[in-house]
């Protein structure tokens, strides 16, 4: 697979070339143009249960779409739905922890599967279910805003937010941020992730929620 991100970081948009028999899976709503030569199947994700909990919980959809090139080749273009950076990751048997919203497409090679990451945020609404990726391939992740990666060595608090992705060395615990619904109520803050021990996290600059916030108080009552 061969792939191109242009127009980073303000408006990434992935451009993939696959050689005959190749394929992609991408996030369904993901796709901008194919060109002939690129057949398109509707999956579910992995498992009913799996695919709703997601759904209504994780933020993600049911199904994704897999591109593949037939005898002659193609390319397929993708975007996110939100303006921001687009990143590709060598993804190994280690695996990795994403925030749901930020998975794009990968090689049909890996696997995404939702997880519990705690409870959702109503100060803001920041979500913060999780989804598992594992396998050996390419994933790209999308953000809102820059992606800014962060190596934790020890301990380090981002608010959830913010959270596109981390490794699964990590451990990590939900909790209020300035340890208290005082710091929440008034302190315009909500949830942060502690994390703990040695790897890396990937935080967006932006927050969705937040533009939402601001472009609710300019609008008329």
């Amino acid at each position: 697979m061969n792939y191109e991100i242009i127009h980073k970081p303000s408006y990434s948009f992935l451009k993939v070339k696959l050689s005959p028999g190749q394929t992609i899976k991408a996030e369904s709503g993901a796709m901008v143009y194919m060109t002939p030569g690129i057949d398109v199947e509707t999956k579910m994700g992995s498992g009913f249960l799996s695919a709703i909990s997601r759904r209504f919980f994780g933020g993600e959809s049911f199904f994704f779409n897999v591109f593949k090139a037939s005898v002659t080749g193609g390319e397929i273009g993708l975007a996110p739905e939100l303006p921001g950076d687009v990143v590709g990751i060598d993804l190994t048997d280690t695996g990795l922890i994403v925030e749901s919203g930020a998975y794009l497409a990968s090689d049909e090679t890996i696997s995404i599967k939702p997880m519990f990451g705690g409870i959702r945020s109503f100060f803001g609404g920041e979500g913060i279910f999780l989804l598992e990726a594992f396998g050996n391939g390419k994933l790209f992740l999308n953000a809102y805003g820059g992606i800014i990666p962060i190596d934790v060595q020890g301990s380090y608090t981002i608010d959830t937010g913010h959270i596109v992705a981390f490794d699964k060395s990590l451990q990590y615990k939900i909790a209020k941020a300035g340890g208290s619904w005082k710091s929440t109520f008034f302190g315009g803050e909500g949830l942060v992730m502690e994390f703990t021990g040695h790897g890396r996290v990937l935080i967006q600059t932006r927050v969705p929620s937040g533009f939402l916030s601001w472009l609710t108080a300019l609008l008329p009552n």
